[in-house]
């Protein structure tokens, strides 16, 4: 058989068995991949083996999982592999695979991998129908393929949005809609997902309508996963006046996925609103108003504004029917005369109510929707019409002649009413009052007011027959009225009498004196008063008493006024008289009148006691106590005891009687002062008691007594704490437990009690991990020990005694940690990373693993080890599961840690291999062990480039992608994904950049980066790139083409925002309105615009659809008179499906214009008005106005007024717009009636349509004018007669009147009213009724009466009405001015005092000045003026009433007084001369009673801070000052007076700066320092531990009165030794100094450019120690202002001595004389040479030997050979030249050379004693030095002394010189020994000034220094010479 025989055999065999093989396998496919495979097994098997063996022997391949019925998720994205194709050739050859039926999968052909290649979606295939086939290689044959169909099933998932139909919605719902009204019921959604949650639609609000959702919501008609069906239902209440359309968004979503669209609802007007008033309805019309006055314009409007109706007014009610209201315009005008006093409100006020009514098609609307009722407010404004009247004429009382000042006139029941308003009611009251004795009050009434009178002057007097009656006239004046109306009344006032004069004595005090032993009745004094009073009220009845304290030791006789010793039992001693308790008696001697029950005189009465000697001295205590160290030579403070005698004639002395058996002290006999009496001073010890107990006597001579001091000796503590051992050295273990006591230390003290008392404290060194008893010195563990932290502790452990200041004593405890193997070893870093390649070799090293233990130093102890879990990642990230191979990948070595390669690395099985190590130290006791995680990354060897997934390939590298047009940014648009089989894909990029695109370089997503318009831009195309993470890293490229696809995105958009437009009332249909355009971008069918309408006339107009012309369709609907303006909705639509299509609106507003078709038409046929004949013209006045309405508008509904008939010679006007009828000539002698024809016509009088009317017009004859006086011209007059003139028939005045009436009505006649009576004459006057004379009908008399009131009246005799005017007038009988005023002499009054508190503002009134006038009358009113004083203006006087006022607010500190003199005068307009005013003499003004004198004293109040003098004060004190020593004095000054001024210092902090740093340590509590009240610092402890350092002191100075403010300085305090002070000498009094002490020190602070400290000025002492009080000695200190610290003396010099030219003139100018070294030694006054040298060579001897001892004995280096002795002097005379280079005074270096030779020629060269030295060695401050040749080997010192001494010392090289020797007299722990004087020995080479003489006398450096007596050997303490060498 052929070959193709045996294949088509082979085919049939084939064919054959697959038939059956297909149809089992397809069944158990299902059921099991494994029985699947078995059962392709047993099919190769039943092949026939010839057929195998004979023929060609290739079997067709075999699947093994061919993935029929495969499912999967729609969201699988592109490029993933979904399956593996698996099948095997029976011949064992390669097979490929291959997939046919889509383009959405892509098979791998050698791999068998299934790769999604496009996006999969479910809603456009579900199932996929594919074709897979296996394929082998057969070897010169054709290859055989095995086709299978396939189906793979796509899973829905939710991904596509919910979609809005016929969407977006634009909707109509009318206003008046109820809330709960379905609007819009088409709310339909679609979601062509199968899955996802029920569709909801929510409603979202926009920005611009952010609460639309408030006003509707959504419900939910039916929901399901695919589809939703909803409504939009009313929520609230729609007001189209509020808002006119509402936006929001409905957002539908799946519960993942969601979308919106946009819904308007416009809202359509109805009329439901009502109108509403515009503006506010209140207006104010003066009561004179004519008629037809326009008083308010009221305005409404139509409350629905879509389609407003026209507005008619009415008026509901009109009061007095004052008004009348314009119907059509609203105008408010006045109907007819108005009249405030009518109306009841009192301020005039009217209330209207107003309709407003909608015009419903022509009719008033009646119903609530159409009507608006409104008040309307009218004040009537009064006019002035009504004079202020008293509700009395005449009022009568009386006042007793002692009533107060200011006080009311009893039952007076005065009242003053003006019933006009405003400033019309405003008036003034005023007295006229001649006697100046009353005031009233108030000054100004508004409207009605009770009235009170006071009495303005206190001095009134029974006894003077001229104040036993007073008559006053009240005037009430307006004030602010042209009219200015009045009226007055009379007061009469009577003067009682009363005991009203006080007694009086003839002198202002009396004083007497005696003994105090007087005897009782021992006249001491007589005194007796006078009193003006007569009978008891007088002298008569006088009784006289005495009061006051201790007024009961004195009797006195209540007739004579004799004042008497009172009995007493013991004259001398309590209770009688007693100097000593009472050495004088301020008493008051009292009279009394009426008996001793009328009024009340004292006078102070002074009785002095005499002494006599009858008490003892009394000790102010009973016993004294008081405490002193031991060995203190004096009491600090002095002790003093007092005794007190109270005899001021005794003397006291004292005497120490008992308890000083040892004569350790005595007394001063006179001042009571005890001292120490041995200069050793006291002594205290176990042995001996400390307390000592005197008895001190005081004498006076006669008496005597006693008292106890008792004095305590106090312990000093002087002895440091003294440690057991000098260091202590311990060890402990590492793992020590919390507390163990590792060691206790132990200290004593060799003092007694407190200051022997021993604390512990570890200073330094046990960093928080010991810590030590305080009491017991144990030290114990703090905390756990680590040995590898720290191994080793060195402490310093201080012990401190308790004493004051506190001692200290040191050790060192050193604790050695021992280590203990008690770590657990760990890894380093804990997680550890390798790498290493996938082809590497078996035993290759990976990495080697890092270990550390703290308890081994060796490797050795180290195991290394790989426990579980080991895992492992894949290349994808996913952890290996099911296959353990990648656990035997690496090897740990467990001695080196070294991991390596064991195994051939396989990455397929896992990419990352995570390996847990263990870490194990094998030496210590129990299991310590580290664990740590080692991650190894298998790296892929990169061979492959990345490939996209299909429709891309290789050799076409494109994707197709579709895309709508205006996505937003963000969008998704598509994904693309790249695979590679050898890494990850490290990123995606786009190159180049595209403009409208961006790629997540992470996940290959799509974006949008720029909206796409497709009007712009069709097509695009950009480049994909895919990286993997290879080494080298591959790329791949993909192209993608974008088609954009067009969308309706642009609405619609009109040429305007809105559009006017305007047509006739009645057009006919098809009229031409308005047109309108709008475009729309989009393209095609999306931009065809068609236009609707829409609105609530919508139907009475047409639109066209494409033309956008608006036309007329209902033309009944234009009526101008029903509707002037409606609002038409243009609704623009583009051309798209309703789903997507857009619209815009635009507001058409239609005017509709007036035609002339209504005529007007008069509110009334005929009208009626009367007017008088004297009616006014000119302005004529309203007589009534007409009214007609038109309900046309604009020139159609302008009325014009016309009267055409019965107006004869035009005797009135009609007003043509008005309607006002006028008067236009007079009426006088025409018709009485008159009837007048009227015509209103419309189009402004030219228009076609009237009305007609007519007018009846009434004429009256009336008595117009009221008669009008000329005399008297004022409503209230007043006429003075002089007494003497007022006989019968005496002619007053003539009373004149006019009236300009005609006839009768003008005719004026005269009289007088009485009690409401016209009559002609009075008792005493009688008036012509013609002629109006005035005359007296009889003899006035002025002491009879002397004041008449009259009521004039002038009448007219007019018919049937006549008018009468009234004037009051008033006639007084007057006196002569022949008194002038005069100021009352008193003590209150001459001179007057005022006080005024300072600030108080301007026009405060401080006092009444007032004279009196003995006249009468006006010739009585008295005027005030200022004469001197007031130059400045500070004061004003109210000329008037004499009253004082301030012009300013004072200052007291500025000045505190004025003296004023003040002229009281009858002329109102008095004026003096500055000229005159200069010549006045100073004695006439003094004593001229007319002129008064005024002291104004101001008062102080608390307005002025306080300020200290220097906000910063500098000063020093001395380091062993004692307690209390003053330090400074600050000030504060405080300007106010008293207690305003009054301050108390005390100090806020006491901050200590140590030497050498500016950072405060603190404030220092209790403060080292006091303050006093006067501001006086002193010490309040010591001082010495603080040597060298500085405080800053805050002081505050508080005021002691409110509000206590306070002021704030610092002081700055420095602490220093005396040999740190400079001596200025000035050859100038310490007082002079003193005062130029500021300007000294500011002279050397800026040549030294430091801080200068005055430390003291006092008197000069000279080199012998004389005091010379005309010189003065100045101490300073000097401070570097850097560091802050006191600079070294020599340095001082130095800089002194360089500026030399610079100070030499003020040297001179303040005659400073020397500036030298302030610490020097005392010499002895008497020096003996020949003695001096006797004991010198004494000495010489006794040394010389010792010396000689030493020499040989230790072989010291102490001998010098000439030559030295040569180099030595060339060495000092060399720095002699040095220093006669620099820039000195000569006469200094001349003295500089002058010392030096003489201390060349008496210098002798000593050493000091051996044993001296090694007993200074065993002092805690002794330092050794090499000085061979020295005058005085100086023991060294601390602190600042101690570096100035070491420096000086090295600048001296091995000499130095001294005039005097120091004596140590300290404890050798003293901070200031015995110091000698180095700068004095220094003064040949440090450039020093003068010689410095030695000071003497009672200083304060005193207790520093001694006197060296002749050739004494000073011993110390432990019996040592302390020196052995002396100047000679």
């Amino acid at each position: 058989m052929d070959g193709f025989g045996c294949k088509r055999q082979a085919m049939d065999v084939e064919g054959k068995y697959w038939l059956g093989f297909e149809e089992e396998y397809t069944k158990m496919k299902k059921r099991h991949l494994t029985e699947a495979l078995g059962l392709a097994l047993k099919f190769l098997r039943a092949l026939p083996l010839g057929f195998v063996s004979g023929c060609c022997a290739n079997l067709p391949p075999v699947f093994t999982m061919d993935m029929n019925n495969l499912a999967i998720s729609e969201r699988t994205p592109v490029g993933r592999e979904i399956y593996i194709l698996k099948g095997s050739d029976p011949e064992n050859g390669p097979v490929h695979f291959a997939l046919e039926g889509t383009d959405v999968l892509q098979v791998n052909r050698n791999t068998g991998a299934v790769t999604v290649v496009k996006p999969l979606d479910y809603e456009t295939n579900t199932t996929l129908k594919v074709i897979v086939s296996i394929e082998d290689e057969v070897q010169g044959g054709r290859n055989n393929v095995v086709s299978v169909p396939t189906n793979v099933i796509i899973l829905d998932e939710n991904d596509n949005a919910p979609d809005f139909i016929d969407a977006p919605y634009d909707i109509l719902a009318q206003e008046d809609a109820q809330i709960g009204t379905t609007i819009f019921s088409k709310v339909l959604v679609e979601d062509k997902d199968t899955i996802g949650a029920n569709l909801e639609v929510e409603c979202i609000n926009l920005p611009e309508y952010h609460d639309a959702c408030d006003f509707f919501q959504v419900e939910t008609i039916e929901s399901l996963q695919n589809s939703y069906h909803g409504a939009i239902i009313l929520r609230q209440k729609l007001n189209y006046t509020a808002q006119q359309k509402h936006q929001f968004l409905l957002k539908a979503t799946d519960g993942q996925l969601s979308s919106s669209t946009n819904v308007t609802v416009n809202i359509g007007d109805v009329q439901d609103t009502p109108p509403r008033f515009i503006g506010d309805l209140k207006a104010e019309v003066d009561e004179n108003a004519s008629i037809n006055t326009l008083i308010m314009t009221v305005h409404a409007e139509d409350g629905d504004r879509g389609v407003p109706r026209k507005i008619v007014y009415e008026l509901i009610n009109n009061p007095l029917d004052y008004f009348i209201l314009d119907a059509i315009t609203g105008e408010l005008r006045t109907a007819r005369p108005l009249d405030k006093e009518a109306v009841d409100n009192p301020q005039g006020i009217l209330t209207l109510n107003i309709k407003a009514h909608e015009l419903v098609d022509g009719v008033k609307g009646t119903d609530p929707s159409t009507v608006t009722n409104a008040e309307a407010t009218i004040k009537i404004r009064d006019v002035n019409d009504e004079p202020p009247s008293f509700n009395k004429r005449e009022y009568f009382i009386q006042i007793p002649e002692n009533i107060s000042e200011g006080s009311a006139l009893p039952s007076l029941d005065m009242v003053v009413t003006d019933p006009d308003e405003g400033n019309n009611s405003v008036f003034s009251l005023q007295l006229d009052d001649i006697s100046s004795s009353f005031s009233i009050e108030p000054k100004v009434v508004t409207g009605s007011s009770p009235v009170i009178i006071r009495v303005a002057n206190s001095s009134l007097d029974y006894e003077d027959l001229n104040q036993r009656k007073f008559i006053i006239l009240a005037v009430a004046k307006e004030l602010y009225t042209s009219e200015r109306l009045s009226s007055t009344a009379t007061v009469t006032v009577t003067v009682t009498d009363i005991n009203d004069n006080a007694p009086t004595f003839d002198q202002e005090g009396y004083s007497a004196a005696i003994s105090e032993v007087s005897s009782p009745g021992t006249p001491v004094i007589t005194i007796t008063a006078r009193d003006r009073d007569s009978g008891n009220f007088g002298e008569n009845g006088i009784f006289y008493h005495l009061s006051g304290s201790g007024s009961e030791r004195f009797a006195v006789h209540e007739r004579t006024g004799t004042v008497s010793v009172a009995e007493c039992d013991k004259p001398g001693k309590e209770p009688c008289l007693d100097f000593e308790e009472k050495e004088e008696y301020r008493l008051h001697f009292i009279a009394t009148d009426d008996e001793g029950k009328g009024q009340t005189t004292r006078v102070p009465l002074k009785i002095l006691l005499t002494d006599s000697n009858d008490n003892p001295p009394v000790f102010t205590q009973s016993i004294y106590r008081v405490f002193i160290n031991e060995g203190a030579v004096k009491f600090d403070p002095d002790l003093v005891v007092e005794a007190v005698d109270a005899d001021k004639t005794s003397h006291v002395t004292y005497s120490i009687i008992s308890g000083n058996d040892d004569g350790l002290f005595s007394i001063e006999p006179n001042s009571g002062k005890i001292r120490i009496a041995s200069n050793k001073g006291l002594d205290v010890s176990n042995d001996t008691d400390n307390i000592v107990l005197l008895t001190v006597m005081a004498s006076d001579g006669t008496f005597t007594s006693t008292s106890l001091v008792n004095v305590t000796v106090r312990d000093v503590n002087n002895n440091y704490p003294i440690f057991v051992e000098e260091s202590y050295v311990e060890a402990v273990a590492e793992d020590a437990e919390v507390g163990k006591t590792i060691v206790q230390v132990r200290a004593t003290d060799m003092d007694m009690g407190a200051n022997a008392e021993v604390s512990y404290d570890i200073r330094k060194g046990a960093y928080e991990d010991f810590q030590i008893d305080e009491v017991t010195g144990t030290v114990v563990v703090a905390s756990k020990l680590d040995y590898d932290r720290r191994n080793t502790y060195t402490m310093e452990i201080i012990a401190r005694d308790h004493g004051e200041p506190p001692l200290t004593g040191t050790t060192t405890l050193t604790v050695n940690v021992i280590n203990t193997n008690d770590k657990t070893p760990y890894f380093v870093p804990t997680t550890q990373k390798a790498e290493i390649m996938e082809d590497a070799a078996i035993g290759t090293l990976v990495h080697t693993l890092v270990g550390l233990d703290p308890d081994v130093n060796s490797s050795e102890a180290l195991n290394f080890a790989a426990t579980e879990p080991i895992t492992a990642l894949d290349k994808h990230g996913n952890e290996v599961i099911g296959d353990d191979t990648f656990k035997s990948f690496f090897t740990v070595d467990k001695n080196t840690g070294k991991v390596t390669v064991e195994k051939k690395l396989q990455r397929d099985i896992a990419a990352t291999v995570r390996i847990t190590v263990l870490i194990t130290d094998i030496t210590a006791p129990t299991v310590q062990q580290g664990e740590g995680l080692l991650i190894i990354t298998i790296t892929d060897v990169n061979d492959s480039p990345p490939t996209f997934s299909s429709p891309w390939t290789p050799f076409d590298p494109t994707y197709t992608l579709e895309l709508k047009e205006e996505q937003p940014v963000g969008t998704i648009v598509s994904k693309y994904k790249a695979v590679d089989q050898d890494s990850d894909i490290a990123a995606y990029a786009i190159i180049p950049e595209s403009e409208h695109f961006q790629i997540n370089n992470g996940t290959g997503i799509i974006q949008i980066k720029k909206q796409i318009d497709y009007e712009e831009t069709q097509e695009l195309t950009f480049t994909i790139y895919a990286f993997d993470s290879g080494v080298p890293q591959l790329n791949a490229t993909a192209t993608v083409n974008v088609k954009v696809i067009n969308i309706n995105d642009n609405d619609p958009v009109f040429s305007a925002s809105s559009y006017n437009a305007s047509v006739h009332e009645n057009s006919p249909n098809g009229t031409f309105v308005a047109r309108v355009k709008a475009t729309d971008g989009d393209s095609g069918d999306f931009g065809k615009i068609t236009y609707t309408l829409t609105g609530e006339h919508s139907g009475n107009f047409e639109i066209g659809s494409e033309s956008g012309v608006i036309t007329v369709a209902n033309s009944g609907f234009l009526d101008h008179e029903v509707v002037q303006e409606v609002v038409v909705q243009v609704v623009a639509s583009d051309g798209a499906p309703n789903n997507v299509k857009r619209s815009a609106t635009v507001p058409v507003n239609v005017k509709i214009l007036d035609v002339n078709d209504n005529k007007p038409k008069f509110n009334q046929s005929e009208y009626n008005v009367t007017v008088i004949e004297n009616v006014r013209l000119n302005p004529p006045v309203p007589l009534l106005q007409v009214n007609a309405t038109d309900e046309d508008s604009g020139i159609n509904g302008n009325i014009h007024y016309e009267i055409i008939g019965g107006n004869d010679r035009d005797i009135f006007l009609l007003g043509v717009e008005t309607g006002i009828l006028y008067p236009h000539k007079s009426l006088l002698g025409q018709n009485r009636d008159f009837r007048l024809q009227i015509e209103a016509r419309d189009g402004g009088g030219n228009g076609q349509l009237f009305d007609r009317a007519v007018i009846n017009v009434q004429v009256l004859n009336v008595n117009e004018h009221r008669p009008e006086f000329i005399m008297p011209f004022l409503q209230n007059a007043t006429v003075e007669i002089t007494e003497n003139a007022a006989v019968a028939n005496y002619l007053v005045m003539t009373v004149k009147a006019t009236d300009v009436d005609e006839n009768e009505n003008g005719r004026i006649t005269y009289h007088l009213k009485v009690d409401g009576q016209d009559v002609q004459e009075t008792d005493e006057f009688s008036i012509d009724a013609n002629t109006g004379e005035l005359r007296s009908k009889k003899f006035l008399d002025r002491e009879e009466k002397a004041k008449y009131e009259l009521v004039l009246v002038a009448k007219d005799h007019g018919s049937p009405k006549w008018f009468e005017t009234l004037r009051y007038l008033t006639i007084l009988l007057v006196d002569t001015n022949d008194n002038r005023p005069e100021f009352p002499d008193s003590q209150s009054t001459n001179p007057y005092h005022f006080y005024v508190t300072e600030n108080e503002p301007s026009g405060t009134r401080i006092g009444q000045v007032k004279a009196l006038d003995r006249d009468e009358g006006t010739h009585a009113k008295v005027y005030y003026y200022f004469l001197k004083g007031n130059e400045n203006g500070d004061f004003r006087l109210d000329k008037l009433d004499g009253y004082l006022y301030t012009n300013k607010a004072f200052d007291r500190e500025d000045r505190d007084d004025y003296s004023l003199y003040i002229l009281a005068n009858n002329d109102p307009d008095f004026y003096l001369s500055p000229e005159d005013k200069d010549k006045l003499n100073e004695d006439e003004v003094i004593h001229d009673s007319s002129i008064a004198k005024v002291k104004v004293t101001v008062n102080d109040v608390n307005d002025n801070i306080p300020i200290f003098e220097q906000s910063v004060y500098n000063t020093a004190v001395n380091a062993m000052a004692n307690i209390n020593d003053f330090v400074t004095n600050v000030t504060a000054f405080d300007p106010d007076l008293g207690p305003n001024g009054s301050l108390t210092y005390y100090i806020k902090a006491s901050n200590l700066y140590k030497y050498g740093s500016n950072k405060s340590s603190g404030s220092i509590i209790p403060s080292p320092f006091n303050i006093t009240e006067r501001g006086e610092i002193s010490t309040a402890t010591y001082l010495a531990e603080n040597n060298q350092h500085r405080f800053v002191i805050d002081i505050i100075a508080r005021e002691n009165a409110f509000p206590e403010r306070e002021a704030y300085t610092q002081v700055h305090v420095w602490i220093f030794e005396p040999e740190q002070l400079i001596r200025v000498i000035l050859s100038r009094p310490s007082d002079e100094v003193t005062r130029e002490r500021d300007e000294i020190i500011a002279e050397l602070s800026n040549a030294t450019e430091s801080l200068v400290i005055i430390d003291e000025i006092r008197y000069h002492t000279d080199d012998n120690g004389y005091k010379n009080e005309d010189w003065s000695d100045m101490y300073i200190l000097v401070v570097d202002p850097l560091t802050q610290t006191i600079l070294p003396v020599p340095d001082v010099l130095k800089i002194i001595d360089s500026k030399y030219d610079f100070l030499k003139d003020y040297y001179a100018g303040f005659a400073i004389e020397n500036v030298l070294p302030a610490f020097v030694m005392e010499k002895d006054e008497s020096f003996d040479p020949a003695l001096a040298a006797l004991i010198a060579l004494l000495i010489v001897l006794f040394v010389g030997v010792i010396t000689f001892i030493i020499v040989c004995c230790c072989l010291r280096h102490w001998v010098i050979s000439p030559s030295d002795l040569k180099k030595k002097d060339a060495l000092i005379k060399k720095a002699i030249i040095d220093d006669l280079n620099t820039t000195e005074n000569p006469l200094w270096i001349e003295q500089k050379l002058k010392i030096y030779e003489e201390q060349e020629l008496t210098m002798q060269v000593f050493n000091e004693p051996e044993q001296n030295v090694v007993a200074r060695r065993n002092s805690d401050d002794f330092i050794p030095e090499d000085n061979t040749y020295a005058t005085i080997q100086h023991p060294n010192r601390r602190g600042s002394s101690h570096i100035a001494s070491r420096s000086l010392a090295e600048d001296l090289a091995d000499y130095a010189t001294l005039s005097g020797l120091p004596h140590q007299t300290d404890s050798s722990h003293s901070s200031l020994r015995g110091a000698p004087n180095y700068y004095e020995a220094a003064m040949g080479f440090q450039g020093s000034t003068f010689q410095v003489p030695e000071r003497i006398g009672d200083t304060d450096y005193d207790s520093y220094r001694t006197r060296f007596k002749g050739s004494e050997l000073t011993i110390n303490q432990e019996g040592q010479p302390e020196y052995v060498a002396e100047l000679i």
